[in-house]
């Protein structure tokens, strides 16, 4: 029977666990927005193929780059069709499939809390702290990115895995659990280049677990033959991308190579490349210590080779984005997204801890370390913040332009920037696709209309009559206000013309505070009714150039803010 202390005990402990969980449904709640960005616009083609029933296997299992994402799209092609393609319900995804995870991680570490009772010390405190680093806003641009959910499966397959194989069934030389995860496995392998090395981190399990086996060599045998087949099968009419990076740029700057890997590795307790490297090399020997507790310590063995996958894959992963990305230089190595995958070697290293350390003064130590994550994971969570501001005002605005892609001109300023690196495929080759499928609404046959009687709003950073003259270097910055009158709201961006040409060549958000605005127009709700851009030089043609100022109605309409602006190039 549960006593009322039991039941607070609980109740405080399952608060504990959804606290991390629901602070990150919060995030993508608030900074999500619902657009196709960067790789997600890659499979624009192949939802138009499903549309018109031409899709093949061959369409969900041709490579991205150098991944192989037949899972993955699979899954993102249901939700497309089953959403209207609503990307923000990929992210939402992101967080179940990392739910799942936490729930195998718990059954793993619980379950070996009950066969070994001097392991149970610490099993509650070490699950919370996996569950608030497994949900660390630190990976929030894997968060706010829909494509990116096949990180997220990836892991829930490793984690998966290690439960199914954890306990064998003894004087077996298959079961359940071993075909199992070799399913799971195989599903990950497919899921992207890195998903491959999941044969080798779960190996030493395969290793352990097959000692109880009737016939030890058949499982591991099997697990080898399966891996080679994994490759042969993934590499099979595999063609590298004729844009790939150097790959022996590791080899020509090996000292580059390290301190990328290390940053890699370090990730997770700095945003700063040097200061990420001191990390790095810590968690380095932490899995060392690692690999040794395992090799020395016969009595824990089993319990730590379910801990060691979670080491070996990041290790892996790590060393292969190393191989392939340190030409971008160090910068690229603190990339959020990789924290998606290094953030399982804390927990790995958490757990193998908390099996070793139960004696003082290790277990002091241990309380120490586990501490130590769980507050680099909430400090660094709590920076995400701003870079999830940052990432809803550029996708906000990508959106919008999106939806006006008709009427937006080629410019170094156009802002289907915000979204994907080159607006040409968008305009001429997705646009045509998403608007036959339906899968995105487009504003069509808007009109353009005269400047109205009331104020709509202004450029007021420059007066008018004067013509600003730039530099080939120079940037100008033109900044306002729009409203709509009367109503009790302002526009969502302001779009720029020039001489009068029915289509822009930029674009901003309303979203700059305005207390000047409440007071003049006795609106509070016109409190955020400013904007501001920054438009190059080299946006403008050479001689005079007219810059007029615009908000879209909503409702088909174009209207044109009082003043003109004049450059000179």
């Amino acid at each position: 029977m549960m006593t009322p202390k039991l039941f607070k005990s609980v109740s405080w402990l399952t608060i504990l666990y959804l606290l991390p969980v629901l602070a990150t449904l919060a995030f993508i709640h608030r900074f999500g927005v619902n657009v196709p960005f960067m790789d997600s616009f890659s499979l624009v083609g192949l939802f138009h193929k499903i549309a018109l029933d031409t899709a093949t296997l061959g369409d969900f299992w041709v490579p991205h780059n150098e991944h192989r994402m037949l899972v993955p799209r699979i899954f993102i092609a249901a939700l497309a069709f089953a959403t209207n393609w609503n990307v923000k319900v990929q992210q939402y995804f992101s967080v179940l499939l990392s739910i799942l995870s936490a729930i195998a991680l718990y059954w793993i570490s619980r379950q070996q809390a009950l066969k070994n009772q001097n392991t149970h010390n610490w099993q509650h405190f070490a699950d919370i702290i996996t569950v608030i680093l497994l949900f660390s806003l630190i990976q929030y641009e894997n968060w706010l990115w829909g494509f990116q959910l096949a990180w997220f499966w990836k892991t829930t397959c490793l984690v998966f895995a290690i439960a199914l194989l954890q306990y064998p069934p003894k004087h077996r030389s298959l079961d359940r659990g071993f075909l199992l995860g070799a399913i799971f496995a195989l599903l990950m392998s497919f899921s992207g280049a890195h998903g491959l090395l999941v044969w080798v981190a779960l190996f030493p399990l395969i290793w352990v677990r097959s000692q109880a086996s009737e016939q030890p060599q058949m499982q591991r045998v099997l697990w080898i033959l399966l891996c080679v087949g994994s490759v042969v099968l993934y590499a099979s009419g595999y063609q590298e991308p004729a844009d790939n990076l150097d790959r022996t740029y590791v080899l020509k700057h090996p000292f580059e190579a390290i301190s990328f890997f290390l940053v890699i590795l370090g990730r997770n307790f700095s945003t700063e490349p040097k200061s990420a490297i001191a990390p790095g090399i810590m968690i380095l020997l932490g899995c060392a210590v690692g690999f040794f507790l395992f090799w020395k310590q016969h009595h824990h063995r089993a319990e730590l080779a379910a801990w060691l996958p979670l080491l070996l894959f990041p290790l892996g992963f790590a060393a292969m984005t190393t191989v392939g990305r340190t030409v971008l230089g160090i910068h690229a190595a603190s990339a959020s997204r990789y924290t998606t995958v290094t953030v399982l070697m804390l927990i790995g290293l958490l757990h193998i801890a908390r099996i070793c350390c139960q004696r003082q003064p290790w277990r002091l130590l241990y309380g120490g370390m586990a501490v130590v994550f769980a507050v680099f994971s909430i400090s660094i969570s709590f920076d995400a913040l701003e870079a999830g501001k940052n990432s809803y005002q550029d996708r906000t605005l990508g959106k919008h332009c999106l939806a006006l892609i008709e009427y937006l001109e080629p410019s170094p300023s156009d802002c289907i920037l915000k979204i994907f690196p080159d607006p040409n495929p968008v305009k001429n080759l997705w646009y045509p696709q998403l608007k036959q499928i339906e899968f995105f609404e487009f504003v069509q046959e808007a009109e353009f209309s005269q400047i109205p009687p009331k104020p709509y709003g202004l450029i007021d950073n420059i007066d008018p009559g004067d013509v600003v003259t730039l530099t080939p270097d120079s940037v100008l910055s033109l900044s306002g206000w729009s409203v709509f009158p009367g109503r009790p709201e302002v526009p969502e961006i302001v779009l720029f013309s020039q001489d009068d040409r029915p289509a822009f060549f930029a674009a901003a958000l309303v979203n700059q505070a305005s207390p000047d605005l409440v007071e003049v127009f006795k609106m509070p709700e016109y409190d955020r009714a400013r904007w501001q851009v920054s438009l190059p030089s080299g946006a403008f043609p050479e001689g005079i150039t007219s810059i007029r100022a615009w908000i879209f109605d909503g409702n088909q309409t174009f209207i044109p803010l009082e003043n003109v602006v004049q450059v000179s190039r």
